[in-house]
C-alpha cells in the first residue's frame, strides 16, 4: 500500500534501472547526474505544493482578514466606500488605544494566514496522495493483472510488426466503467488502445475499442477487459504472489502465433503454451 501513496516517487526511480548499478553496467557519474536531476523535479514540485501555494493562500487569508478586522475595530457598519474613512478612525485613536487594536489586529491576522496555511498543506497533501493511489490503480490494472503477459528483451528481439501489434494486446488489459470513469481515469481503462496507438488522442480509445474487439474475435487473438475491482484484485494477488519466494505467475492463455494452427487452437482453448521470440 505504501508503494501507492508514493506512486509519483517509484516513477521517477524507476528509469534508474537498478540491476544495471548492482552489476557495474551503469557508471556512478551516470546514476548520480539522474539523481541529481530526480532531486531537482521533486524539490520544485515540494515547494510548490507544499510551501508557496500554501504561503500564497494564507497570505491572501492574511489580507482579507486585515480588512475585516480593521472595520471591525473602529465599530464600523459602512457603506460601500467607506473603508477609508473606518481606517481614518483608526488613525485618530489614542497611542495605547492603536497599540492594542493593531495588536489584537495582527494577532488574528495571524492566527488566520496559519490556519488558511495549514488547511491548504493538507488539502495539498492529501490530493496527491488520492492522485497516487488512483494512478497506481489505474496503471497497474493496465498492465499487471493475471491476463497479461510480460516479455524480456529476448523475446522480443527482431520481431516484426505484426509481432509488434500482438504484443502489445497481449501485454495490456482494459477496464469495464462508464463515461465518467474512463475522463476520469485519463481514458487509460482503455489501454489495449492505448498500447496499439500510442500516439492518438485518448478520446478517441471508446471509438476504435469496438474495431479492435471486432478483429480479436475474428483472428482468435484475447481482449482483455474486465471490472476495476477485478483487475486491481488481480493485481494485488499478483503482487503477493511474487513478494514471497516460489512465488509464480498464474497459467495464462497463449498468445497467439500467426499461422501456427496448434497454438491458435490453445489460445481459443485457454491452454497455455510456450511464448516465444515472436510473440
Amino acid at each position: 500500500m505504501l508503494l501507492a501513496f508514493l506512486f509519483e516517487w517509484g516513477v521517477a526511480v524507476h528509469d534508474l534501472d537498478f540491476d544495471a548499478i548492482r552489476s557495474g553496467e551503469k557508471p556512478k557519474a551516470q546514476v548520480l547526474k539522474e539523481l541529481k536531476g530526480i532531486a531537482g523535479k521533486a524539490r520544485t514540485q515540494i515547494v510548490k505544493d507544499y510551501v508557496a501555494w500554501p504561503l500564497v493562500s494564507a497570505l491572501a487569508a492574511g489580507g482579507v482578514s486585515l480588512a475585516a478586522e480593521s472595520l471591525r475595530a473602529t465599530r464600523g457598519r459602512t457603506r460601500a466606500g467607506s473603508a477609508k474613512k473606518a481606517l481614518g478612525r483608526v488613525k485618530r485613536l489614542r497611542r495605547r488605544q492603536r497599540k492594542e487594536v493593531a495588536r489584537d489586529i495582527g494577532l488574528a491576522v495571524l492566527r488566520r494566514g496559519a490556519t488558511t496555511y495549514r488547511a491548504t498543506l493538507a488539502a495539498n497533501l492529501t490530493a496527491n496522495v488520492v492522485r497516487n493511489v488512483w494512478s497506481y490503480a489505474i496503471i497497474f490494472c493496465g498492465h499487471f493483472p493475471d491476463q497479461t503477459y510480460t516479455f524480456s528483451q529476448v523475446e522480443v528481439a527482431d520481431e516484426s510488426r505484426g509481432a509488434w501489434y500482438v504484443r502489445q494486446l497481449v501485454g495490456a488489459a482494459n477496464i469495464e466503467g462508464s463515461g465518467f470513469f474512463h475522463v476520469a481515469s485519463g481514458n487509460l481503462g482503455y489501454q489495449v488502445e492505448h498500447h496499439l496507438f500510442p500516439d492518438m488522442p485518448s478520446s478517441r480509445y471508446a471509438e476504435i475499442a469496438p474495431r479492435v474487439k471486432a478483429i480479436c474475435e475474428r483472428y482468435g487473438l484475447p481482449y482483455n477487459i474486465g471490472p476495476f475491482s477485478q483487475q486491481l484484485g488481480m493485481v494485488q494477488r499478483t503482487i503477493l504472489r511474487l513478494a514471497f519466494p516460489g512465488g509464480s505467475p498464474q497459467p495464462k492463455p497463449g498468445p497467439y502465433h500467426g499461422g501456427d494452427d496448434d497454438a491458435s487452437a490453445a489460445q481459443r482453448n485457454g491452454r497455455p503454451v510456450e511464448v516465444g521470440a515472436e510473440a
